[in-house]
């Protein structure tokens, strides 16, 4: 008999190294678990109707990402995979499908707009704090029947520190009758409803909006998917010229092939899937015979890549309509999850690092049962990994944890806007751009990220900033570019970290892995007032169990993390308390108050101003 030395040629050896390669790279992705606890209203709430979208986003400044579900009320994350549902935040939307998030008052907490295409459901909700988000009623942007529409972005398009509104208003859907609708802000919490040549003039199916710079010259640009629903047309693609002429106009893009192409166009997304430092676009279609499109950006030039060179991801026939992009795999690339319509499963594609993508169908986040519409990607238990949150029927919805344990390092940025009162970007911090370089696998890698307030089918992902970066082991170069220009960078920075960066102000850690560990019951509240001036009220439940010896002490931090004040440090039996703390000698700002025990710790956001 011949040995297997012999009997394996040099060919073939190559052969099932390059197979044991694809293998090892398909087997480290992550492990999307669905979360089946039957005491989660996450789980257990039925979700009915079509086109409905979902958001991570912290409603609370409690370094916890709570859960938006349109037709639903808000889902508040309370830690350990827990959630509770707020019943009054946002209830009674009626046929409300999209949604998106914006701090556009810029007073630290998020606001929300809701559309509809059913009638007078279209609403802004103002972030009051403590879970209660309020109606805006007056001036036009008021006007619900007046607003219907489809989908709806936030950014600041005219780079005054305020960010502004597009409402897509799909044409012959439902009660819509009416072009798009795009609201400036004035900064005193009015808008003006504006008039732009070619997007609020004119009818026709308009889909998504969403935002990006995508050339990179330092305005956002406006992409609205054309949406016939069966049949196709060219998309609505616009270019900000605020930065050519100093005036923000919408101008209609003519550039081929992305701007020429027919498609039935749902979602764009500019992503960097290459790592080359440029934006590329991919954009969901939903007609079966025409499959979802991905530009390649050649420094400016843009290729329309087929499956030959990047994978089935441009050949796979579908009624496609989320497109969700993330490093799922924290490998230090960026991973493609896409919903489908008509009982079609959703798809899962992987990127191989090397400019080509692996279609993955054995994970569960795909094998579900098929009929999703939004998906929202963030890290809900502050593990390091990207979850993901489906909408779709009661069968077809879910939560999914991302359950990765191939040890690859990551890192969090919440990035915070300082505000057009010191000349500087919206508090929300939409539209900058986060570039990364680190040694992965031997090689420097740069990465890039733009915050977006849309970039999902009628949803949103987290707001801050996510990337892998595989077996590096720190991080060398860290740029922030803020949307009004600021340039930050930072070197040496650690990984498997959670990071609060303020605009003119630095980097700071944030939470820690272990500092989410806190015992069942224990809570601490949002201050109230928030913000305040000079007193505010700060509340804490201490649980039965943790009937101790421990000392509980209450320390207030500035944004460098320095040590302000320790309000007290005393023992508690389990009840509910109120502490009165009075800021007057602090100067205005964005302050940090902690409770902690040596077991563990919770941190909150509050905000002086006076």
């Amino acid at each position: 008999m011949k040995s297997l030395k012999n009997f394996l040629k040099p060919s073939v050896i190559l052969l099932i190294l390059i197979v044991l390669m694809l293998f090892i790279k398909k087997s480290s992705a992550q492990n999307f678990v669905k979360v089946t606890d039957q005491n989660n209203p996450v789980v257990t709430d039925p979700l009915a109707g079509n086109y409905i979208g979902t958001s991570w986003v912290d409603i609370d400044n409690d370094r916890l990402l709570d859960l938006f579900v349109n037709r639903k009320v808000i889902y508040k994350n309370l830690g350990n995979g827990n959630f509770m549902k707020l019943e009054t935040a946002m209830s009674n939307q009626n046929a409300n499908l999209g949604n998106s998030w914006s701090d556009y008052n810029n007073d630290g907490l998020p606001d929300c707009f809701v559309t509809s295409t059913g009638g007078a459901f279209s609403f802004l909700f103002k972030n009051e704090g403590n879970g209660v988000m309020n109606k805006v009623l007056t001036g036009d942007i008021g006007d619900s029947a007046y607003n219907t529409g489809w989908g709806c972005a936030w950014a600041d398009y005219n780079n005054d520190g305020y960010t502004d509104l597009i409402i897509a208003a799909a044409n012959g859907f439902g009660n819509v009758f009416h072009p798009n609708r795009f609201y400036k802000n004035n900064g005193d919490g009015s808008f003006t409803r504006m008039n732009i040549a070619g997007l609020t003039d004119t009818l026709a199916p308009f889909t998504i909006p969403t935002w990006s710079d995508y050339d990179q010259d330092g305005d956002m640009d406006l992409f609205i998917g054309s949406g016939p629903g069966g049949s196709t047309s060219t998309d609505f693609l616009y270019k900000n010229m605020l930065t050519e002429t100093g005036t923000a106009d919408l101008v209609r893009l003519q550039t081929p092939p992305m701007a020429t192409d027919q498609l039935d166009g749902q979602v764009w997304n500019w992503i960097d899937y290459d790592n080359d430092g440029d934006l590329d676009g991919f954009i969901t279609n939903y007609t079966n015979n025409v499959p979802n499109n991905l530009y390649r950006n050649n420094n400016g030039v843009y290729e329309r890549m087929t499956a030959a060179q990047v994978g089935s991801i441009v050949s796979d026939p579908g009624l496609y309509l989320a497109n969700v992009w993330g490093d799922f795999d924290n490998d230090g690339d960026l991973d493609c999850f896409v919903t489908r319509d008509g009982g079609q499963q959703s798809r899962y594609y992987n990127n191989n690092g090397d400019g080509t993508f692996t279609r993955i169908d054995t994970l569960q986040v795909v094998t579900m049962s098929g009929g999703n519409f939004g998906a929202t990607a963030g890290d809900y238990d502050n593990n390091g990994t990207l979850d993901l949150y489906v909408a779709g029927s009661t069968g077809s919805k879910g939560l999914f944890r991302n359950d990765l344990n191939n040890g690859n390092k990551w890192v969090n940025i919440k990035c915070i806007g300082s505000g057009p009162s010191n000349n500087l970007s919206n508090a929300a911090a939409i539209g900058t751009k986060v570039k990364a370089k680190a040694t992965i696998n031997g090689n420097p890698v740069w990465q890039m990220r733009e915050i977006s307030s849309e970039n999902s089918f009628n949803s949103m992902n987290m707001l801050n900033v996510h990337m892998g970066f595989g077996n590096a082991d720190v991080i060398d170069s860290l740029v922030i570019i803020w949307p009004r220009g600021l340039r930050e960078v930072y070197t040496n920075v650690s990984l498997n970290e959670f990071y609060d960066a303020t605009e003119g102000q630095g980097i700071v850690s944030g939470i820690t892995q272990e500092s989410q560990s806190v015992p069942e019951g224990f809570m601490l509240q949002q201050n109230y007032p928030n913000p305040f001036n000079p007193e505010t009220v700060i509340r804490f439940t201490i649980p039965v169990e943790r009937i101790s010896n421990s000392f509980y002490k209450l320390s207030v931090t500035d944004l460098l993390g320095r040590e302000i004040k320790t309000l007290f440090t005393q023992k508690f039996s389990p009840g509910t308390y109120s502490y009165s703390f009075n800021g007057s000698t602090l100067s205005s700002g964005i302050y940090f108050y902690t409770l902690s025990s040596p077991e563990f710790s919770r941190t909150r956001k509050m905000i002086l101003v006076k």
